[in-house]
């Protein structure tokens, strides 16, 4: 990466949740990311968004936070930016940080290009439920349903045995009715045994596919999840990178790909995926990581600009974008709107967005770098 980018700045931000976000693997008050904003030499500023996953532990942050401050430093220093080789080698957190890098460098580079004409472009998006008490998971769906959305994703994997899923899934179909597209996102919770038997148990009532129902690891395990399910297959967690995609492709191990672009290394990493996997013939999903409304700009402009996907598919799956409102702030003066389960591309120059000045300073916890 290089370009004429002449400075940058990096601000760490920490904005707590609505209400706790609760999967498989843990609970979280709050999402800690960096927003990162590089200056070009004609004056125009480009914004991305480094975040890591939320379970990354303290370990991954702090060595993000080390590579953000390097990097800062760089580049006011007239040094130029990482080249995308050295932020793979420095694996999940330099990955991390070519999301922000990528980002804000499209971010400048769509800005360099006329407006596009026309109807404004959206993308289909659907709702997310958290892991909530029986009665409030059916509520939760029946509300999202009346906002528009066509496809619910629901957060499942802690439950105490295969009835209490059983309950769960049947509860939100009875409340939205068979036409609803349900997703069952797991977060890596069970194992070969349990996956299989859990599933089976859900094939009943219709599921889009089953997210990442194992743990991300040997892609021949998740094959083996897959072969003779009864539900579709799809992967996130095991979407690691470039190179995971091509062993989970390679292994025949996942009937979707879910794609974060902040996970894999950003819009151009996130492209190079779905390329491949449109190659095969396997549907991405572009999704977030909770990350405020600059991540989800960038991930909207990823899903937005996809290569045709084969697969069979009449109707193209929707993307897991709609994460705004489960923070307290989003960040921008205007978050990209959700209308009837759609997400409108923004139409202004380059990812459309402008940060809230007002919000950046509430919720920093640190500033690195300068203005040109």
């Amino acid at each position: 990466m290089s370009g004429d980018v002449i400075a940058a700045e990096a601000i760490r931000v920490r904005v707590p949740f609505r209400r706790p976000v609760v999967t498989s693997v843990g609970r979280w008050s709050h999402r800690e990311s960096w927003i990162v904003r590089l200056f070009d030499a004609a004056g125009a500023v480009g914004l991305g968004e480094a975040a890591l996953d939320l379970d990354a532990g303290e370990g991954a942050a702090a060595e993000l936070a080390q590579l953000v401050r390097e990097t800062v430093d760089l580049v006011c220093g007239g040094h130029g930016l990482p080249s995308a080789a050295e932020l793979e080698a420095a694996g999940v957190a330099g990955r991390a940080l070519r999301c922000g890098l990528d980002s804000a460098l499209l971010d400048l580079r769509l800005q360099a290009l006329a407006a596009p004409g026309g109807a404004p472009r959206s993308v289909p998006v659907n709702a997310t439920i958290g892991f909530l008490e029986v009665r409030e998971t059916a509520a939760a769906a029946r509300a999202s349903v009346a906002a528009g959305f066509g496809t619910l994703k629901l957060k499942a994997g802690p439950e105490r045995d295969t009835a209490a899923l059983v309950e769960r899934v049947a509860a939100v179909r009875e409340a939205v009715g068979p036409e609803v597209r349900l997703r069952l996102d797991i977060n890596g919770a069970w194992d070969v045994a349990t996956a299989r038997e859990r599933i089976a148990a859900v094939a009943s009532f219709r599921l889009e596919y089953v997210e990442q129902p194992i743990a991300a690891g040997d892609p021949s395990d998740l094959a083996v999840v897959r072969e003779g399910s009864l539900v579709p297959i799809a992967a996130d967690e095991a979407v690691g990178s470039v190179a995971a995609a091509r062993q989970l492709l390679a292994a025949r191990a996942a009937d979707v790909l879910v794609i974060k672009p902040a996970r894999v290394g950003g819009p151009v990493a996130a492209w190079e995926i779905a390329a491949l996997a449109a190659a095969a013939g396997v549907p991405v999903v572009v999704s977030t990581l909770f990350e405020t409304g600059v991540g989800i700009a960038a991930a909207l402009a990823v899903a937005a600009g996809l290569p045709a996907v084969g697969g069979g598919a009449t109707v193209p799956p929707a993307h897991g974008l709609a994460t705004a409102e489960l923070l307290e702030a989003h960040l921008l003066i205007r978050a990209p709107r959700v209308v009837h389960g759609r997400m409108i591309v923004p139409e202004g120059p380059g990812l459309g967005i402008a940060l809230d000045e007002e919000a950046l300073r509430r919720y920093a916890v640190e500033w690195q770098g300068r203005r040109p």
